[in-house]
């Protein structure tokens, strides 16, 4: 087997996450992939309405707790957004529903999106209108090259089937002097060591996994730099974690959360916490 982003042969396989799904380990870029990966119709259905119910999001009604506490992880990634652009055009792809684009928007950027999944981007249409969010694939989308003075990658590129080609056309959408940030799971992070294959970033969508010298290799192929990495960290509350817990169950995290969200008053399974959960955040240039 080829590594699926240097194609180098020296590959070992790791575990099988499903009966079918093999997790495999490139000794020469350091990435970790999946293999094989989900098909089109398999993507397609994963995410639907179904899909977002981890998140508290049900119909077009978001549970509030959930939103203000996904809002306060991104208010982090833009502190660090703000150390290189302080204003302009702000590109999130994979928006969902559009959480990132509020909070840029409330901090001085002109929100835009890019979202897959048909039930997500309907919401994110509703908050922002038609022209800023485009619901398909980053390929496809209307905006003109060059538009962008920030480009926004949160929890997307691990999901993605072509990692390379994703990153090169968002720089092609990318301002000569803008940055590209992205934020995935940390396949050399301390909770995977410790964790193994009952890591809680192996997913089925979720393709590939990254460390900071397989993000390096793929920002160098499309031209582009890494000029700030960071390990980090994500703004959670307990009611969030019951829910998403209870979708993707762990055999001893699951139980825990469980106990804590009965034993615990309201006004803290809502209040939330900044942890690190196993990812990194890289800021990217053009060369």
């Amino acid at each position: 087997m080829n590594c699926k982003i240097c194609g180098s042969t020296a590959v070992s396989h790791k575990f099988n996450l499903t009966e079918k799904l093999g997790i495999y380990s490139c000794v020469e870029c350091n990435v970790e992939f999946m293999d094989p990966q989900l098909s089109d119709a398999e993507i397609t259905e994963l995410y639907s309405e179904q899909y977002y119910k981890s998140w508290g999001i049900s119909g077009e009604s978001e549970n509030e707790s959930s939103k203000q506490m996904k809002i306060a992880t991104f208010l982090l990634r833009l502190e660090t957004i703000k150390n290189y652009i302080t204003k302009g055009k702000v590109l999130d792809i994979g928006c969902a529903t559009g959480f990132f684009l509020e909070a840029a928007q409330s901090s001085g950027f002109e929100p835009y999106g890019i979202e897959l999944s048909e039930y997500s981007s309907s919401i994110a249409k509703k908050k922002f209108g038609n022209d800023s969010v485009f619901n398909g694939k980053l390929e496809d989308c209307r905006f003109a090259d060059g538009m962008f003075n920030v480009i926004s990658m949160f929890d997307l590129i691990e999901h993605v089937r072509v990692p390379r080609e994703t990153l090169a056309h968002a720089g092609k959408l990318l301002d000569k002097n803008g940055i590209i940030i992205i934020t995935t799971p940390d396949c050399k992070s301390t909770s995977n060591k410790r964790m193994g294959k009952k890591w809680t970033h192996y997913k089925k969508e979720h393709f590939y996994y990254f460390d900071l010298e397989s993000l390096k290799y793929i920002a160098r192929q499309c031209n582009m730099n890494i000029i700030y990495h960071e390990s980090s960290k994500k703004a959670l509350n307990i009611d969030y974690l019951h829910t998403q817990l209870n979708v993707y169950k762990h055999w001893f995290m699951t139980p825990v959360i469980n106990i804590l969200r009965f034993v615990l008053p309201k006004s803290l399974t809502r209040k939330n916490f900044h942890i690190g959960i196993g990812e990194i955040t890289v800021v990217m240039k053009k060369n």
